[in-house]
């Protein structure tokens, strides 16, 4: 057997049932090892019971480890008995510490901004996060490209922590942050900016308008009279209405700039998020924002320059992160190689797997935080306080969250999660998506039916539960059947 991998590496599990799968990844998360679903992530291949000749090929083309499960369970348990070093004697530290003038996250410390400021997102929608490996990774990364000065792309699976770990990451160091959500309709303007009216109406006295109502056509006494109502200001295209009713010549328009030449003035971090979504002809727009330094041009304006040499200098707090999900999701664009190389750090975000899971319901519950191992480190958060402590009075609490943990990896692996091909769901034209929001909804609906529905068991509470927040997505038939299945196989069925 080839040597075993370092603690805290990423481990691909190939030839496993769900079952036996679930057992496994638990095994290497106690034991300081990470699980991906990814087979260009991994840095071991672990072959269970079921034959996998393609992954063993695929192994050993890239040169990577492989082991038979069997045998790396007993030499990793035989390692920790003898000169190898267990868990509980690796070094540990926080795995995050906050100063007035920096924050570090794992191994990287980055600054933090003084002062308020109302982009900087609230802590208060954090309060439910489970910091456990990917999250940290994804922060990590984010670290990275804040503290070096590099523009930072994060890629992986729908609810993978991306677009979460920038925003937190943000919270933490106090910087103003924002997110712009693309899609295929987005274009240059909502980046670098577009003509608007310069004004003319914001200030007017709409009473006084009101008193001389009978001089007004009547669509601008209708106009007028809902902003009397709401008490709010002319909005921009009330503003035209106006201009064109009363015949008052076209109002004068100015450059408004959007959020890219805004933030790179002010220092703000601009999060694109699901930036494969928007057409590769607009983003191709951000390359030279993405150069080191960054640099750009109002082309649409008057030509005004950005960075070195230019009218406007560039804030050294200014940063550019993007979040998206592979390209074989639907709707995705092909990003061009130039507008790729321009990402100095390019982080394939890891999805989570029955561990994660059952530390985020563990989180929810009782405010536990995992440990998380990293590069021969093992880091530790402190508890939080939980979202959902009455779920703690439950009699059987804990066997309950092992159980829905293992029923969610299993069914989100099924499913497909992580690009394997999916076994339910598989004549679809889209697959079943099942996340950890789905878990936390699963949380939030069993909170509630033990309050409406005090007198049913756990058991059926937690059936209900399942219904709703899985069962009814997924169609009669052999599907429906077989998540059926699992929720047997996870002992989750009161009969």
């Amino acid at each position: 057997m080839s040597e075993l991998p370092l603690q805290g590496k990423k481990i691909l599990l190939r030839g496993f049932n769900p079952e036996l799968m679930a057992q496994a990844g638990q095994f290497l998360s106690q034991h300081g090892y990470q699980t991906t679903s990814i087979s260009s992530q991994a840095e071991a291949v672990i072959l269970g019971p079921e034959s996998a000749p393609s992954a063993e090929a695929a192994a050993k083309k890239r040169n990577i480890p492989v082991h038979v499960w069997t045998d790396f369970k007993s030499v990793v348990l035989l390692a920790e008995s003898g000169a190898g070093v267990p868990l509980n004697e690796l070094p540990r530290l926080p795995a995050l510490e906050i100063r007035d003038d920096s924050v570090r996250v794992l191994d990287i410390t980055m600054p933090r901004q003084t002062g308020r400021h109302p982009f900087v997102p609230s802590g208060e929608r954090f309060r439910h996060l489970c910091f456990d490996g990917p999250l940290l990774r994804n922060a990590r990364a984010a670290a990275l490209g804040a503290s070096l000065g590099l523009p930072v792309a994060l890629e992986g699976e729908t609810a993978a922590s991306k677009t979460t770990a920038v925003l937190w990451l943000a919270h933490l160091a106090n910087q103003p942050v924002v997110r712009l959500n693309l899609n295929g309709q987005s274009d240059t303007s909502e980046l670098v900016g577009r003509y608007v009216p310069g004004g003319g109406f914001e200030g007017w006295d709409v009473e006084s308008l009101h008193q001389h109502a009978d001089l007004l056509e009547e669509e601008t006494q209708r106009i007028l009279a809902r902003i009397r109502v709401s008490n709010r200001p002319l909005s921009w295209a009330e503003q035209v209405a106006l201009a064109a009713n009363e015949k008052i010549p076209a109002l004068a328009w100015r450059f408004q700039e959007g959020f890219i030449p805004q933030a790179m003035r002010e220092g703000w971090w601009v999060l694109l998020d699901e930036i494969n979504l928007a057409e590769p002809q607009v983003l191709e727009r951000l390359n030279p924002v993405l150069e080191i330094p960054p640099t750009l041009v109002l082309t649409e304006e008057r030509g005004t320059v950005f960075g070195p040499g230019g009218q406007v200098p560039v804030s050294e707090q200014f940063r550019l992160f993007a979040s998206m999900n592979p390209a074989e999701y639907a709707g995705r664009s092909v990003l061009s190689p130039a507008f790729r190389d321009r990402w100095a750090i390019w982080h394939q975000s890891e999805i989570p797997g029955e561990a994660e899971y059952l530390a985020m319901l563990r989180c929810a519950v009782f405010g536990e935080q995992p440990d998380v191992v990293f590069e021969g480190v093992c880091y530790q958060s402190p508890p939080t306080k939980p979202v959902h402590p009455d779920l703690a009075e439950i009699g059987g609490i804990t066997q309950i969250l092992e159980r829905l943990a293992m029923f969610h990896a299993s069914l989100a692996q099924a499913s497909g999660t992580g690009g394997a091909a999916p076994t339910l769901g598989r004549l679809r034209r889209e697959r079943y998506v099942f996340t950890r929001r789905t878990l936390l909804t699963c949380l939030q609906l069993l909170s509630r039916w033990r309050r409406v529905m005090p007198q049913e068991s756990s058991e059926h509470q937690l059936r209900h539960v399942l219904d709703a927040a899985y069962l009814s997505r997924i169609r009669d038939g052999s599907d429906r059947n077989a998540a059926l299945a699992l929720v047997r196989a996870a002992g989750l069925s009161p009969e």
